[in-house]
């Protein structure tokens, strides 16, 4: 009887014990918790976009930026951004880029939380997001994100779309104020 009590015991430790090992939960689910608890105002727009006429090796960050970034957060984030990256081969060229459209299109400058244009502010984020715990994203899968995430921003928050871009972001700003006060205030108070 002492031996079934012993054996019962030790079967109820090694299934407590699974069980804590179970529960443990990985680098990356952590940093997915963390994202999805402090939300932004992009969590609330769409989760794709259509790049079918954008360049074959853009449409290819973008197919790894769906995979790959969805492991911390949903694709809406990078998407729904205010930041926009200013064309050019270097980040010195890119910000010498991003002055001269500040100049010529004075509310890019004036509405920070529809448009936050910079030489190389999403090749830092890129890079800040490859050096969390639990992203597997490689250095050349993250050039090619990258390379999307710069020219979709330029692409559809600029130029002929500027308008619809502001509308959009306006609305996504609005929408969050309403559904999340506190963290609007911390995020986007002016």
């Amino acid at each position: 009887m002492k031996k079934i009590s012993l054996l019962l015991c030790a079967l109820v430790l090694a299934v407590g014990a699974g069980a804590k090992v179970r529960a443990a939960k990985t680098a990356a689910e952590l940093e997915k918790e963390k994202a999805l608890s402090n939300p932004y105002a992009n969590d609330l727009g769409p989760d794709k976009v259509d790049v079918s006429s954008y360049p074959k090796q853009v449409q290819e960050g973008y197919k790894l930026l769906v995979v790959r970034c969805a492991q911390c957060h949903t694709p809406s984030r990078p998407l729904n951004s205010q930041f926009v990256e200013a064309e050019g081969k270097s980040e010195a060229e890119r910000e010498k880029n991003a002055a001269a459209l500040k100049a010529a299109n004075p509310e890019l400058a004036k509405h920070k939380n529809v448009w936050q244009l910079e030489g190389g502010i999403w090749q830092r984020y890129v890079k800040r997001m490859m050096s969390k715990p639990g992203c597997n994203i490689a250095k050349d899968e993250g050039k090619k994100i990258w390379e999307f995430i710069s020219y979709d921003s330029r692409v559809r928050k600029l130029g002929a779309n500027k308008a619809k871009w502001a509308e959009h972001r306006k609305k996504l700003l609005a929408e969050f104020k309403v559904k999340n006060p506190a963290r609007y205030k911390e995020l986007y108070s002016e």
